[in-house]
């Protein structure tokens, strides 16, 4: 068979022409592909990285990183190949410019694997990391130690830490330099003075989340740099006493559950609160201070009738005369209803936004105290009535 050599040629032009136009990420800026690169798993940059050079490098530059080692659980050979990888990309980085690195992994045996976890920090912070992300179950009698490098990073602007009950220690000895936000999810610490050192060293901190943090039966607060700060504490954590001192803050969220076993207390003095988030148990005693900054409030308080006197109640809304945005849920209007104390004079309020359960939709008290309040917040522009369904409910909408 004799094949005409004008169409050979023809073929040829074409298959090159579909090779060329078919690999369209080579033609895109770096950064851009960096960003598309960083919607994939590690185990597809590992693959794309053997395509060839150009690939190997683009992969090797890649600005934030993703490592999901809880992935491979029960699967010890895949997770071998999978650490001796990521060990070869981050040595080869060799400083390259890093802006995330998350860390999402098991340690059965942290004394054989702290090391290597600690090197991959330590080649992190080499690379400039910005935002540290560190999702890790470590099982006892392992701890935490955050090494020296990742405290006194000077690229570091946000770092996170959930260890699913785990211990997290800090070299006493210094603090983070730079930091800008730190967030601590179910972490158990061994020192009481912990919240307290971290802040002394943290001149740059605007941003603080502390959420289930076991361990502290006092957290105090004092910081002249923080504009946000949430604080997440329940029953099996342990906290009695929390106190509130931010010259600057804005935002605080705070959800307190705890055994009820008197003695517990809340203490702010936030001149410059703007919004505030109150849910949980309310504290046998506080003190707010002055709060005239403050224009939006949201209340989810639990347990009122057995806890809360009706004097602390008349005092609080008396703080709450100037706000703007109200969330209150039920329970703490069926609470200020059998008070006697509404309705309440809110004049500025334009923004009010009432949350029931199902079993509260059908409580003629929650409508009574809804018909009350009204009469006090006469300029309202907007109301919104938010019924959540009972867990039964969710459960058969989710099923259908």
């Amino acid at each position: 068979m004799i094949m005409d050599l004008s169409q050979s040629s023809s073929l040829s032009q074409s298959k090159g022409r579909f090779v060329e136009n078919s690999d369209k990420i080579s033609n895109l800026p770096t950064h851009i592909a960096h960003h598309i690169l960083s919607f994939l798993m590690m185990e597809d940059i590992a693959r794309l990285s053997m395509v060839s050079k150009w690939w190997q490098e683009l992969c090797r530059s890649i600005s934030s990183l993703t490592v999901d080692g809880m992935r491979y659980r029960g699967k010890d050979y895949k997770l071998i190949r999978f650490k001796n990888f990521l060990e070869r990309l981050m040595f080869r980085r060799n400083g390259m410019k890093m802006v995330q690195f998350c860390v999402r992994w098991t340690f059965l045996k942290w004394h054989l694997d702290e090391y290597r976890f600690l090197t991959w920090l330590h080649d992190a912070v080499r690379c400039n990391v910005e935002v540290l992300y560190l999702d890790l179950c470590i099982f006892l009698p392992g701890a935490l130690k955050i090494p020296l490098c990742v405290l006194h990073c000077e690229s570091l602007r946000f770092l996170t830490v959930s260890l699913y009950g785990g211990v997290l220690q800090l070299p006493s000895s210094s603090g983070f330099t730079k930091l800008q936000s730190l967030s601590l999810t179910r972490v158990r610490v061994l020192d009481d003075l912990f919240v307290e050192q971290v802040l002394s060293s943290c001149n740059s901190l605007d941003k603080l989340c502390l959420d289930g943090v076991n361990g502290i039966n006092n957290i105090n607060i004092r910081s002249s740099s923080l504009k946000y700060l949430e604080i997440r504490s329940y029953e099996h954590d342990g906290l009695f006493h929390l106190n509130v001192f931010g010259e600057w803050l804005e935002e605080l969220i705070i959800h307190w559950k705890f055994t009820p076993s008197g003695g517990t207390s809340l203490k702010m003095a936030t001149p410059h609160l703007k919004c505030f988030t109150w849910g949980g148990f309310p504290p046998d005693n506080y003190f707010f201070g002055n709060l005239k900054c403050l224009r939006s409030c949201a209340l989810s308080l639990e347990q009122l009738s057995s806890s809360w006197r009706p004097p602390y109640l008349e005092e609080f809304f008396h703080i709450l005369e100037h706000i703007e945005e109200l969330m209150i849920h039920a329970q703490c209007l069926k609470a200020l209803f059998k008070a006697g104390m509404l309705p309440i004079p809110l004049k500025h309020l334009h923004t009010l936004r009432i949350n029931l359960s199902s079993s509260d939709s059908v409580d003629g008290d929650v409508y009574k105290a809804i018909a009350l309040l009204m009469k006090g917040v006469a300029n309202v522009l907007g109301l919104f009535i938010d019924v959540k369904p009972s867990p039964k409910k969710r459960r058969n909408l989710r099923q259908a």
